[in-house]
C-alpha cells in the first residue's frame, strides 16, 4: 500500500496536487535552486505570520492538531526531493473509463510543510481544513481556508502548502492527461525557509464565509421538491468549463432526516460527503453510511437514493458524471419504516 501511495504521489508530481506527466515521463518541475526574492520581484511587504495575525475571521480557521481535520489524513509519504515537511495522501477518485472524472485526491500538509514550485495540467483545489497558502509566480501568496475554491490554469507555475501554525488539507481535482505547454518559470525548486518566512501575502479575494457550519457555502434558501421528503439547499461549488475539465460540482445540504427518491442518472453520479452523517444506496445492495471524506459511486443507469441521517444535517458534493448523457428518471422513496432502521455506524 505504501508503495502504491508513493507511486500515486509521484505521478501527481513533485507537487501535492497533480502532474500531467505519466509515471516514467519527464516532469515539468524545474530543478534549479529557488529564488530568494519575493515572487513579485520586490521586497516582501507582509510576513506570513503577521498576515494571519491581522485577519478578522473567527480563530482564522487554524487547525492545531491533525485530529481536528474533517477529512481522513491518509498515509504519510516521504519525498524530500519534492516537499519540505511531510504530505499525507488519501486517494479519492481514480480517472477511469466508467465515470470519466479527473483524478482526485485529498492532500494534507503538517504545519509549515509545502510543495516545491511546479507546473502541471489544470487543477481545482478545494480546501477541506485548516489554513494554507497558494501562490502563483509573480503574485502574492493567497491565504486560503476551509471552504475556499481555487482554479489553477494549465501550465501556471505555483506552489501550495500549510501556514506555519496550522495543518492544511485540500482536495485536488486535476487534469492528469495534460500534454500542453508549461511555464519554465524563474521561480523553481524548493520554497526555501527564508523565502517562506518573508512571504508577501494577501487574503484570498474569493473567500466567502460559510459561517463555520458547513465545509462549503450553503445556499441561502432551501427549496422544496417532490423528489425529496423535506427542504434541501442546492448550490454550486465549481461550474462546468473549469480548469480541470471536470463536470460541475454541486453542493447539496440535507436537513436532518431528509432524503431523496430512488432515481437513475443516465451518466452516473459521484457523491463526496463533506459534513454530518448520510446514506447512499444502490438498488439491490446494502446501504452505505457516509462520513466526511467518503466517496460514493453510482454507475450509469443504476437506480439509487441518498440523503441525511435523522440526527445530523448532512452535506455532499454531487457530480453528474458523463454530462453528455442527461437522462434522469425518478421513482418512489424508501418507507419511513425502512429509514427508521438505518444504521449510523459503518
Amino acid at each position: 500500500m505504501k508503495i502504491r501511495l508513493a507511486a500515486i504521489l509521484l505521478a501527481l508530481t513533485l507537487t501535492a496536487c497533480g502532474n500531467a506527466a505519466p509515471l516514467g515521463a519527464k516532469t515539468a518541475v524545474n530543478s534549479a535552486p529557488a529564488q530568494e526574492s519575493s515572487a513579485s520581484g520586490g521586497a516582501p511587504t507582509k510576513s506570513a505570520t503577521s498576515a494571519l495575525e491581522e485577519t478578522t475571521l473567527p480563530a482564522a480557521g487554524i487547525v492545531k492538531t491533525k485530529d481536528e481535520l474533517t477529512f481522513p489524513l491518509g498515509d504519510a509519504v516521504n519525498m524530500p526531493e519534492s516537499f519540505i515537511g511531510t504530505p499525507y495522501l488519501a486517494p479519492m477518485i481514480a480517472n477511469e473509463e466508467v465515470y470519466h472524472f479527473p483524478q482526485t485526491n485529498n492532500v494534507t500538509f503538517e504545519p509549515g510543510a509545502r510543495s516545491n514550485w511546479h507546473t502541471h495540467g489544470g487543477m481545482i483545489m478545494l480546501v477541506t481544513g485548516g489554513v494554507g497558502y497558494y501562490q502563483e509566480e509573480g503574485k502574492p501568496a493567497q491565504i486560503i481556508r476551509k471552504g475556499d475554491v481555487i482554479e489553477c490554469a494549465p501550465g501556471v507555475n505555483h506552489w501550495h502548502g500549510a501556514t506555519p501554525d496550522s495543518w492544511f488539507s485540500q482536495m485536488v481535482i486535476y487534469d492528469s492527461h495534460y500534454a500542453g505547454e508549461v511555464q519554465s518559470g524563474e521561480m523553481s525548486g524548493p520554497v526555501t525557509d527564508s523565502y517562506y518566512a518573508d512571504l508577501e501575502t494577501e487574503e484570498y479575494a474569493g473567500h466567502v464565509s460559510n459561517g463555520g457550519d458547513f465545509m462549503f457555502q450553503r445556499a441561502e434558501e432551501p427549496v422544496t421538491l417532490d423528489t425529496f421528503n423535506g427542504p434541501v439547499y442546492l448550490s454550486s461549488v465549481v461550474e462546468d468549463g473549469n480548469a480541470a475539465d471536470a463536470p460541475g460540482l454541486h453542493y447539496v445540504v440535507f436537513e436532518p432526516g431528509v432524503i431523496n427518491n430512488w432515481h437513475i442518472h443516465e451518466g452516473g453520479q459521484i457523491l463526496i460527503a463533506t459534513d454530518g452523517v448520510g446514506y447512499h444506496q444502490i438498488e439491490g445492495q446494502p446501504v452505505e453510511v457516509l462520513y466526511p471524506g467518503d466517496v460514493a459511486f453510482c454507475p450509469p443507469g443504476e437506480k439509487h437514493w441518498h440523503g441525511g441521517s435523522a440526527e445530523t444535517s448532512f452535506a455532499h458534493i454531487a457530480v453528474n458524471t458523463n454530462p453528455e448523457l442527461t437522462g434522469l428518471e425518478w421513482f418512489d422513496r424508501i418507507s419511513e419504516e425502512e429509514y427508521a432502521f438505518l444504521p449510523t455506524e459503518k
